[in-house]
């Protein structure tokens, strides 16, 4: 009996599927690399992101946390309210500057780029002499794309009455932003919502001159003009709302604002 075999033919790829193939291939490849890269773009956006949130949430920390110890005095005990020689008009308490340009300070409820203040950072438990020095002086300024802190400033006259304790441009600042990563674009402290209370009203005098007694402006010490009658006592509760813009130095495009509302825990009292 005789076997009888067959080959059977084998037949490789033409040179057309092999092109075909690579074509796909080659789709399939380049649209990986499309989603990668977009992937690595999106995430490397939200890196850059959540950077200068963490910044711009820091900086408003810092700012917020040191500002409400203004007019603190640790020697207080025994001594009237208005003889706080941290918070005392035209010398020490809070007030907003324009900018360090001019260097001017703004109206109670004025807004600017500097914001300077004292407080009682160097008391010790059994010092109530209240002496102000130069490392009680703080403030925080926006110098060109950089905010600063005043770390010590210069006290001049009898507890800063000569007044360039209330400036912007005296005295050592420290850089609290890294001009190398964040450019800061704005910097604002407002004081729109700061209040003042004439508590004694009512005095049965016309105060604003109008013509009218005890009216509701009187008991508004910043709209009676002027504040009050001489030996009324003011409550002023100062309000600073502090905004923010920044963006990133290395990726402009990236750019965030924040903004945060502070209340001075020292309210500043005083005899008019």
């Amino acid at each position: 009996m005789q076997l009888i075999t067959t080959r059977k033919r084998q037949y490789g790829l033409t040179v057309a599927e092999i092109l075909v193939g690579m074509a796909v291939g080659v789709i399939v490849i380049g649209g990986a690399v499309v989603v990668y890269a977009s992937t690595v773009e999106k995430s490397n956006d939200m890196l850059r992101t959540s950077k200068l949130n963490q910044e711009v949430s820091t900086l408003l920390q810092v700012v917020s946390n040191d500002i409400r110890r203004a007019g603190f005095w640790g020697g207080i005990n025994g001594t009237t309210f208005n003889q706080n020689p941290f918070n005392q008009p035209n010398a020490t308490a809070l007030v907003v500057i324009d900018d360090m340009a001019s260097n001017t300070i703004q109206a109670a409820t004025g807004q600017g780029s500097c914001i300077v203040y004292v407080y009682d950072a160097t008391y010790v438990p059994g010092n109530v002499a209240g002496v102000i020095e130069s490392t009680d002086l703080f403030g925080f300024r926006l110098n060109g794309s950089v905010v600063q802190m005043r770390q010590t400033g210069v006290v001049d006259g009898a507890d800063c009455v000569g007044g360039t304790c209330n400036s912007c441009t005296n005295g050592v600042w420290q850089n609290v932003t890294d001009p190398n990563l964040v450019e800061v674009t704005a910097l604002t402290f407002d004081l729109a919502n700061s209040q003042c209370l004439n508590v004694s009203e009512p005095n049965e005098v016309d105060d604003d001159g109008d013509g009218t007694i005890d009216e509701d402006d009187e008991y508004d010490c910043y709209a009676t003009i002027p504040p009050g009658a001489s030996g009324d006592t003011t409550v002023e509760s100062r309000e600073v709302r502090v905004s923010v813009a920044a963006r990133i130095a290395a990726d402009t495009s990236v750019q965030m604002t924040g903004s945060q509302t502070i209340r001075v825990r020292n309210d500043l009292l005083r005899i008019r």
